[in-house]
């Protein structure tokens, strides 16, 4: 059937559409999560540089490494899931894409938090100080947005394998023994026809 094909899940396919997996979807959605973990934490290292002016409970609370870390496994993890979608690598993908969803929306409260302590008006502060004041709020806001972005990828990934292994009216489940293989291509054997009523009926010569 046109667009439809399987998802292996050790022993089992599970049948989906065109619809419901899309090609490279994931390996774009990793890429962008690889990403993301990677500038939390070069702009954790930097804003760590900062504590003696900036106030950061992003830094304290040790969001950028925890959730960068967490961050590059989810990509990689949904990069490799959908090269090979075998039952650990989904449940794999799928569970550190919850954690990664937990780590970016603690990260999205901390950075409001942040700009809120740190604001641009502060009568104490030289010159210096002010501008790194501001540059700590640029970071902040850089990645708060891609906190933001890596919060929506998580959640649809996750939301993604949970669609692609879940059973309903438009999925079917085909159970496929792992040292059998079905050639749908070779047609039935045809059976012998049984005797007619005439052939049977006729008196033997």
């Amino acid at each position: 059937m046109q667009g439809m094909g399987s998802l292996r899940l050790g022993n089992r396919a599970v049948m989906y559409t065109a619809e419901t997996l899309s090609k490279g979807k994931n390996r774009v959605m990793g890429t962008i999560q690889i990403m993301t973990g990677f500038l939390h934490i070069g702009f954790g290292i930097v804003l760590t540089t900062l504590t003696n002016l900036y106030t950061s409970v992003f830094v304290i609370g040790e969001i950028p490494f925890l959730g960068g870390v967490s961050f590059i496994i989810s990509g990689c993890l949904s990069i490799g899931a959908e090269k090979s979608p075998t039952e650990c690598a989904v449940k794999g993908s799928q569970t550190m894409n919850v954690i990664s969803a937990i780590f970016a929306l603690l990260g999205i409260v901390a950075f409001i938090v942040d700009l809120n302590l740190n604001v641009l008006y502060h009568s104490s502060l030289d010159y210096p100080g002010y501008l790194v004041l501001l540059a700590g709020n640029g970071i902040s806001i850089v990645l708060l947005i891609f906190t933001v972005l890596e919060f929506c990828i998580a959640v649809a990934t996750a939301n993604f394998w949970c669609r692609a292994t879940r059973l309903s009216s438009n999925e079917s489940m085909l159970i496929v023994p792992s040292a059998t293989r079905v050639d749908l291509a070779v047609p039935p054997a045809e059976l012998p026809q049984p005797p007619s009523y005439t052939e049977l009926a006729a008196p033997e010569v």
